[in-house]
C-alpha cells in the first residue's frame, strides 16, 4: 500500500465519538455500568415479595433495573457498530476487559470479597488481553 493510499484510508474512517475503537471502549463501559446497576438493582428489591422473589422479577421496581436494561440497549448499539468496521477474531477478545473491570469494580464499589483462585483468572484474563492487544497494534498501524 502506498503512503497516499493510507492517508486517504485515514481520512476516511470514522473519528472522534464514530472511531470504531472508541465505541468498543464505550461499550465496555457500559457493560460495567449496566452489571452494576443490575446488582444493586436487584438487591435493593430482593424481599419484596417472598412469592415472586425467586424470579428476580421483582427487581422491575427498580429504577437502577431500567437503567440498566437502557444501556443494555446502548451498549448492543455500539457493539454492532463496532462489528462493521474491526473483525470479531479482535473485537471479541479486547470486550472482555470487563470480566477484569467488574470483579474489580464488585471488589472496589461494592465492597465483594475477591478468593485467591479468582485473583489467578483475572490474571489470566490480562495476560490474554496483552497477548491480543499487541497484534491489534500491528493491525492499526496497517489500517
Amino acid at each position: 500500500m502506498t503512503k497516499g493510499t493510507r492517508n486517504k484510508r485515514m481520512q476516511n474512517r470514522p473519528s472522534g465519538f464514530a472511531n470504531p475503537w472508541f465505541q468498543l471502549g464505550f461499550g465496555v463501559v457500559c457493560v460495567l455500568v449496566y452489571e452494576l446497576l443490575q446488582k444493586r438493582g436487584a438487591s435493593e428489591t430482593a424481599n419484596l415479595s417472598q412469592v415472586w422473589s425467586w424470579t428476580g422479577i421483582t427487581a422491575l421496581v427498580s429504577p437502577l433495573i431500567w437503567l440498566a436494561m437502557a444501556l443494555m440497549i446502548v451498549s448492543l448499539l455500539s457493539w454492532l457498530y463496532v462489528l462493521r468496521y474491526i473483525p470479531l477474531s479482535i473485537a471479541f477478545p479486547l470486550s472482555r476487559v470487563v470480566d477484569v473491570l467488574i470483579p474489580l469494580s464488585c471488589w472496589l464499589i461494592l465492597g465483594e470479597n475477591i478468593s485467591s483462585r479468582r485473583w489467578c483468572g483475572i490474571a489470566l484474563v490480562v495476560v490474554g488481553l496483552l497477548l491480543t492487544a499487541r497484534p491489534v497494534a500491528q493491525l492499526e498501524e496497517k489500517l
